[in-house]
């Protein structure tokens, strides 16, 4: 491995973990310095899709900004691939949310 890749790989973590500190603190203006403006995401299994960063920001604010809803993610393990100016990763999740309001 290159030390170029290895910096690659650093990268990438450091999106992830700023991702899921910007979810957890609901903080969308970060959110929206790490998401290029064309990102897609899914959620739940592909149930909820969404193109472009407003989309997806949007979504995550009528979802998880009531007061009543709290978060707490955590990654560790990536697998990370590399293969030119692309990459895929994967990493083991552990979420936690309780959400006062619906009592679950």
């Amino acid at each position: 491995m290159t030390p170029e890749e290895l910096t690659d790989r650093e990268e990438i973590k450091q999106v992830k973990y700023t991702y899921l500190r910007c979810l957890d603190q609901k903080d969308w203006d970060g959110m929206a310095e790490i998401l290029c403006e064309d990102a897609t995401a899914a959620y739940s299994g592909g149930k909820y899709s969404f193109d472009g960063r407003d989309e997806i920001l949007a979504f995550l604010d009528r979802s998880m900004s009531r007061e009543t809803f709290h978060s707490s993610h955590r990654v560790h393990h990536p697998e990370i691939t590399l293969d030119g100016d692309r990459a895929q990763a994967t990493w083991a999740l552990e979420d936690i949310v309780v959400d006062d309001e619906w009592k679950f």
